[in-house]
């Protein structure tokens, strides 16, 4: 272990030490140490999503012991590698999805993660803005790519499109050759056109989302990703063309509809060369990130709650170092 991490005992975390307790910032959590494929992350930053809260609140059972530290996923420089550890290094910046988690989560000056999770973050983003990256664009990436297998000529729906995963799928989207359309508030239009949306609906002036769109497509979309909680999330089933498939993110759909397949037990986990794929678009320039803000570490508990909401446009991240 590195002399940065090795001459210290312990570490500074938001943790809860019970479901449903308010996240403390606790100052001696101990450093975890690195199994022999592990990887042990000097935090710079981390991202900040409402699966956080999912956690706080115990909906999310992480299965660990108490106290908890939050955050799943983030950037930071490799402080110590495990013995049979090959592909990294000491002092290299990465980012790590740590679902399903080792010893500690994110928000913390260190996290421990398999080497299976890991990647070189994009050249073309700072080390804080890379820990906005990894949920959002695994999830953007394998929804799209591998589950709903997206084609060339297809139409998407994509909701919430101007936030965490909706910006980063509206990009992948329509990069695949789909024709994209963005459901959105109306100061979010002209966003999400440039990320790619053929058509935006306005979801706060519509009254039937669903009717708005069948007025563009008669058809319906082909497939849709949804990443809207409540009622709300039942009327894009409507939407949905005949044989359409959907991603339901929050498992908030609730009404059933013959002919076409709505999949909500979705869940994403990490993924190293995923992450790497996905190092590469950014640095290509197919992806870009949108960070709506930056707050300092002692400021975890005000970017949640400005996730929680959810007027976001883009991502939400904590600075570490």
């Amino acid at each position: 272990m590195s002399d940065k991490a090795g001459s210290r005992a312990t570490m500074r975390g938001w943790a809860i030490r019970a479901y449903g307790e308010e996240m403390v910032l606790m100052n001696e959590l101990p450093i975890p140490t690195p199994g022999p494929h592990d990887i042990l992350m000097q935090m710079r930053s981390a991202e900040v999503g409402d699966w956080d809260e999912l956690v706080r609140a115990g909906e999310w059972d992480m299965e660990r012991p108490f106290p908890l530290v939050l955050g799943l996923a983030g950037a930071g420089r490799i402080a110590a590698v495990g013995a049979a550890v090959t592909d990294f290094s000491e002092n290299q910046e990465v980012y790590a999805y740590s679902y399903p988690l080792h010893d500690n989560g994110a928000w913390a000056e260190f996290m421990l993660v398999p080497q299976s999770h890991v990647a070189p973050i994009p050249a073309s983003l700072t080390p804080v803005e890379a820990g906005g990256v990894p949920i959002v664009g695994l999830t953007a990436h394998e929804t799209l790519i591998d589950v709903l297998r997206v084609t060339r000529g297809e139409v998407v729906l994509i909701n919430a499109a101007a936030g965490g995963v909706g910006h980063i799928a509206v990009q992948i989207a329509s990069g695949l050759g789909a024709h994209v359309v963005a459901a959105a508030s109306r100061r979010n239009h002209d966003f999400v056109a440039g990320l790619g949306a053929a058509a935006v609906i306005d979801y706060d002036a519509t009254g039937d989302v669903a009717k708005a769109i069948r007025a563009q497509y008669p058809g319906g979309v082909d497939k849709a990703l949804n990443c809207v909680s409540g009622k709300a999330a039942n009327d894009y089933v409507a939407a949905l063309a005949d044989g359409g498939k959907m991603v339901d993110l929050p498992g908030a759909v609730s009404v059933q509809r013959a002919g076409v397949q709505i999949i909500s037990d979705y869940v994403v986990r990490g993924n190293g060369a995923r992450l790497a794929e996905l190092t590469r678009r950014f640095d290509s320039g197919a992806l870009r990130l949108v960070v709506h803000e930056i707050f300092r570490f002692d400021e975890a508990p005000r970017a949640l709650d400005l996730v929680l909401a959810r007027h976001v446009r883009g991502k939400v991240v904590i600075r570490t170092t």
